[in-house]
């Protein structure tokens, strides 16, 4: 493959535009999280917004290049949960990230450490689930469903997820730099976010490319993330090791289905 179509295969347009579409959520987090205009508790209702912006981005590049029948199409992939041929994904999908955040906080209830306070009641669940599933769509979309397969069909599938995981990572920074202080978090935040990616690639792989399925994993780390103990934001030992097994998860993902696809089980293959 030359070098031209390489180019024309990675949505630099749309990583663009889904930046420019998210400098108003910035701003506005910003301008909460120093209590300038809004008060800092506002800075997380603002930082929702940003879901706005990879879904726009991608839909409007879809329009202009395939009309309203290819921007039905890709807002249509939200719900491709017939894709899901092997119902046992459902299984890693809905409870890896809350074993993995479990194990944390169990090896920080080993080692003596206080429990914290989860940042929403279980009785918000009801609450909770949906609205982190429309804002996790918003996201996949563009991510999943527009972006990531061109990137993918260049190679290797590691190497593309590295690509948009540091892409996704870096979109997330300047919230980071706003609402947490220490360096540590901002560092640890920004590890959790690219093995999350590895691990929602490989989810999205194995159930046939379906952005539901990676919609799903990624509404079930919000969801996990904010009624469990949240040792993201409370301690830099509780982050630095949620985001070990984070890290430790996404590895053995890589070992174990390959770096090439993620979806080659390997173990016990000569």
């Amino acid at each position: 493959m030359n070098n031209s179509a390489l180019k024309s295969k990675f949505p630099l347009a749309f990583f663009v535009l889904t930046f420019l579409f998210t400098i108003p959520s910035y701003t506005l987090v910003a301008l909460a999280s120093n209590n300038i205009v809004f008060t800092p508790e506002m800075a997380f209702l603002f930082m929702s917004l940003v879901a706005l912006a990879p879904i726009a981005a991608a839909f409007i590049l879809t329009f202009k290049k395939n009309g309203w029948d290819g921007a039905k199409k890709l807002l249509g992939r939200a719900f491709d949960f017939k894709r899901i041929v092997r119902k046992i994904w459902y299984a890693p999908t809905l409870f890896l990230v809350p074993f993995v955040f479990i194990l944390a906080l169990g090896l920080m209830v080993l080692i003596g450490k206080p429990i914290p306070a989860a940042q929403f009641p279980v009785v918000a669940l009801l609450v909770l689930i949906p609205v982190f599933f429309i804002l996790a769509l918003g996201e996949e979309v563009g991510w999943m469903g527009y972006a990531f397969e061109p990137m993918q069909d260049q190679g290797s599938a590691s190497k593309a997820t590295l690509v948009l995981g540091l892409i996704w990572a870096i979109w997330h920074v300047p919230f980071y730099i706003f609402i947490m202080a220490d360096p540590v978090f901002i560092v640890a935040q920004v590890l959790i976010l690219l093995g999350l990616r590895f691990l929602l690639v490989w989810i999205f792989n194995n159930t046939g490319k379906s952005v539901f399925a990676a919609i799903l994993f990624h509404a079930v780390y919000n969801v996990t993330n904010g009624v469990l103990p949240n040792y993201q934001v409370s301690t830099p030992l509780g982050v630095v090791i949620t985001c070990s097994f984070v890290l430790i998860a996404a590895i053995v993902v890589m070992i174990l289905w390959g770096p090439k696809t993620l979806a080659q089980f390997r173990l016990g293959k000569k």
